[in-house]
C-alpha cells in the first residue's frame, strides 16, 4: 500500500545524492565555492551537465556573470571543508578561505578548481533557465581530471575513494571503502 507524500519535499526521495562543490569566479576574480547536490550529466554529445542553485545565490550571480563554472568532486574525509562550502554565503565570506583549501587554475576555462578535489570538471558555454526560485544551468563540459587509481572507465574505484553522498540538511551518508561492492552486470530474467 502506497501513502501520499508531501509535495514540498519530493525531492528528498531522491537523495542521498553525490554532492560536489561548485567553484565560479565573480566580479574581480573573487573565487567562490558552494555545496551542491542537485547536478547530473544530461547529454554525452555534447558532453553538458545541469546544476540547479537558487536564483538569488552569489554562485547563480557568478555563474551568470562568466557563464563558466568547475564542479569539484571531493572525499568524504574533507565532508568538513563541503559543510563549510554549503553553509555560508559567499557574499559575506570569503569561503575559499574558510574551507582552507588550495587552488589551481582551470585549463579550459577562466576559474579554478578545488586541489584537495579528487577530480573536477570544467564547465562552460553556460545556458541558464529559471524555474520556481531556482536557477537551472546547463554547460558544456569542456575538460575532465580525476587523480590517479581512483576512478576508471566505469567510474569511482569505491574501494580507493569514499565519496559522500548528501541526505538533507546536515545529514550526509559516507561509503566505507572496506565495504564489499557488488557490480551486477546483467539483471535480465
Amino acid at each position: 500500500m502506497f501513502q501520499e507524500y508531501d509535495l514540498t519535499t519530493f525531492y528528498r526521495l531522491l537523495h542521498p545524492r553525490p554532492v560536489a562543490v561548485i567553484t565560479s569566479t565573480c566580479g574581480e576574480g573573487k573565487v567562490n565555492a558552494m555545496a551542491c547536490s542537485w547536478f547530473t550529466p544530461v547529454s554525452e554529445e555534447p558532453p553538458t551537465i545541469a546544476v540547479v542553485v537558487d536564483e538569488s545565490s552569489y554562485t547563480a550571480e557568478c555563474i551568470e556573470l562568466m557563464g563558466e563554472f568547475a564542479l569539484n568532486i571531493l572525499p568524504s574525509e574533507l565532508l568538513n571543508k563541503i559543510w563549510v562550502a554549503g553553509s555560508r554565503s559567499g557574499r559575506n565570506v570569503d569561503k575559499i578561505r574558510a574551507m582552507d583549501v588550495n587552488l589551481i587554475k582551470c585549463s579550459k576555462i577562466n576559474s579554478y578548481a578545488i586541489s584537495e578535489s579528487i577530480a573536477y570538471i570544467e564547465v562552460s558555454k553556460v545556458v541558464s533557465y529559471g524555474i520556481g526560485g531556482s536557477k537551472v544551468f546547463f554547460g558544456e563540459v569542456v575538460a575532465a581530471y580525476v587523480k590517479d587509481d581512483v576512478a576508471g572507465n566505469y567510474g569511482w574505484k569505491l574501494d580507493k575513494v569514499s565519496i559522500p553522498l548528501h541526505d538533507w540538511g546536515r545529514k550526509f551518508y559516507v561509503l566505507d571503502k572496506n565495504a564489499k561492492y557488488t557490480y551486477i552486470r546483467d539483471v535480465r530474467s
